[in-house]
């Protein structure tokens, strides 16, 4: 095999990999938001979520993915970024700029960054969510297609051609060497 060949099969088995890894992620996820549909998806506590507002601009966008990790209560800072539930469909992402204590319990008062006030509502420890982990620009679009119907399919359909497609070559091209003899 020559050199240039097996970079190649390298290069082109860790594609595949990397979407078997997604798609396998994109399956458990959808799973369990069926299952569950107040629950927002995690795999080993951290959470893919799509951006949908400019409240955060310019440090996150709408279209970008975010990855929060469940944290407590407790290890929130101010200037921390939270994601936490408004009500059971809204979910928003502040910045925390004041931790609030009241009767012994914590409370975070949060801000968006393009936002000129305040939010209305302290957030409570029951309500967050997770800490924002790292943002990945306009991967929110990438998420939104993979949770579609159309996406779910795309996602399965791609990743099991490519894996049995080298594999129907072979069988083809052994048929065709029979025939021949």
């Amino acid at each position: 095999m020559k050199k240039g060949n097996k970079k190649l099969k390298w290069i082109s088995n860790g594609f595949i990999g990397l979407l078997v890894i997604l798609v396998m992620a994109t399956v458990f996820s959808n799973l369990q938001a069926r299952k569950n549909p107040n629950k927002i998806p995690t795999l080993m506590g951290y959470s893919p979520m799509s951006v949908l507002t400019g409240s955060m601009r310019p440090m996150l966008e709408p279209g970008d993915m975010i990855i929060t990790k469940n944290v407590a209560a407790e290890e929130i800072e101010v200037g921390d970024v939270i994601t936490y539930r408004v009500d059971s469909y809204t979910l928003v992402t502040h910045r925390v700029i004041a931790i609030i204590e009241e009767n012994g319990r914590i409370n975070f008062q949060t801000q968006g960054d393009a936002n000129n006030t305040i939010d209305q509502s302290l957030v409570t420890p029951e309500a967050l969510v997770g800490s924002l982990v790292f943002r990945i620009p306009k991967g929110g679009y990438l998420v939104n297609f993979t949770r579609s119907p159309i996406g779910f399919l795309v996602c399965i359909i791609i990743p099991v051609l490519l894996l049995i497609g080298p594999e129907v070559k072979k069988i083809l091209f052994e048929v065709g060497k029979e025939k021949k003899a």
